[in-house]
């Protein structure tokens, strides 16, 4: 019984990396799959290359789109086809340019077999790989299998799941398709683990090819605009996940802006580079013609709410984005330290998180950021509000109301 369905998704590729990657899928340890590759619009000598390799194997379907539309809507009529072979129990999709191991889908066809009845997707590790297929060095790859293994609920904060992994497709038939290129696969993890377990294979099962000039990660690489599409589509995953199930906004982001410049650009870009997500950004243009609103709303991102002021003062401007200051904490933004890293901010709602567990809270007014990653916190009240300073929310609502001058 040929229980598993495999999709590839194609469009233009180098003929070594698709011939290569064709044949690691052709070449699995277990044989019992049906092989299903998209052409997406790809050029006829990459249909050619297709054709020569795969042959008469009677495993594999190809189906020829002549218009490119993009990986997702690709996906969805590979698995289309495969949710109606009744036999197929287990769905993955690989790439064209990656080289899959051997026993890549024994493995984790094995896992999601030997696991209790809910658990619905398996992940194993992978190693990245230049053009050559030479393993990258950097601590970024170092002990990488270790991170990877980590429960589903730290989904909503990042993608450990990667690019080895199967499913079973009574839970894909659960949800929608593929969507929100170019994370269409982090936030089908998202909304797949939210009817099902998951189980991490402790096994190196494939080599993930970074630098391809066709990959994802190379034009993000490459492209502000394509790295900003992707941090609004990565974001928007996350917080449509977190509408769904309830979790409210932990932290207020006030940002008081007089105009459009590229530092106020700059100040933006890199709050939301923060790895820690779950909070808002209230946006008050104190200019009088919203320079800072025509230049800013071009920066996409779900968490962000305009508020026009045109003419009051930055005291003013933070008053008037308190109104909106719903969550347990607040910050006044743009000025200071903060941020002096991606991670400031997650070590900084940690050392929060400790505090009310410790029930010492009460003794602390903010978290101050002292540059290069390092936290304090600030047990005094200050005569203004400082900037870059997480706030317990309702401290900070006392100091404004203390300070009216």
């Amino acid at each position: 019984m040929r229980d598993v369905g495999i999709v590839m998704p194609v469009y233009k590729q180098d003929p070594d990396y698709l011939e290569l990657a064709l044949r690691s899928v052709l070449e699995q340890t277990y044989r019992q799959y049906h092989f299903i590759i998209v052409s997406d619009g790809a050029p006829e000598e990459t249909n050619n290359v297709i054709k020569k390799v795969v042959g008469e194997d009677p495993r594999v379907h190809i189906i020829l789109k002549e218009k490119n539309e993009g990986v997702a809507k690709t996906l969805n009529i590979g698995f289309n086809y495969l949710m109606d072979i009744k036999e197929v129990r287990y769905f993955t999709w690989v790439s064209s340019d990656n080289y899959y191991f051997p026993n890549f889908i024994e493995k984790l066809r094995d896992a999601l077999e030997d696991s209790p009845s809910n658990v619905g997707l398996s992940f194993s590790s992978f190693v990245h790989v230049d053009s050559n297929r030479v393993p990258l060095e950097g601590p970024e790859y170092k002990d990488f299998h270790k991170y990877q293994d980590q429960p589903k609920e730290n989904l909503l904060d990042t993608c450990f799941i990667g690019v080895a992994f199967m499913y079973k497709k009574q839970m894909a038939a659960m949800i929608e398709g593929y969507r929100l290129e170019p994370i269409e696969d982090y936030d089908y993890w998202v909304r797949l683990t939210e009817h099902c377990e998951i189980v991490y294979v402790p096994y190196v099962l494939m080599e993930y090819r970074t630098n391809s000039p066709q990959s994802i990660s190379a034009q993000l690489k490459n492209s502000k605009l394509r790295h900003r599409q992707w941090r609004y589509a990565f974001n928007l995953a996350k917080q449509e996940a977190r509408n769904r199930r309830g979790i409210p906004f932990e932290l207020t982001v006030i940002y008081p802006v007089k105009d459009g410049s590229e530092q106020t650009i700059e100040k933006l870009e890199e709050l939301f580079e923060q790895y820690f997500s779950n909070y808002k950004v209230i946006i008050v243009d104190t200019s009088s013609n919203k320079s800072g609103i025509n230049i800013l709303q071009h920066i996409e991102d779900p968490r962000v709410k305009f508020l026009e002021a045109p003419g009051v003062t930055e005291r003013e401007a933070i008053l008037i984005g308190m109104e909106e200051a719903d969550t347990p904490f607040t910050i006044i933004y743009g000025k200071g330290n903060f941020p002096s890293t991606t991670y400031i901010l997650q070590s900084a709602m940690l050392y929060l998180t400790q505090l009310i567990k410790k029930k010492n809270e009460h003794q602390i007014v903010a978290i101050v950021d002292n540059f290069n990653g390092q936290i304090t916190s600030r047990g005094r009240v200050s005569e203004d509000p400082v900037f870059g300073d997480i706030y317990f929310t309702e401290k900070l609502r006392n100091i404004l109301k203390l300070n009216k001058g």
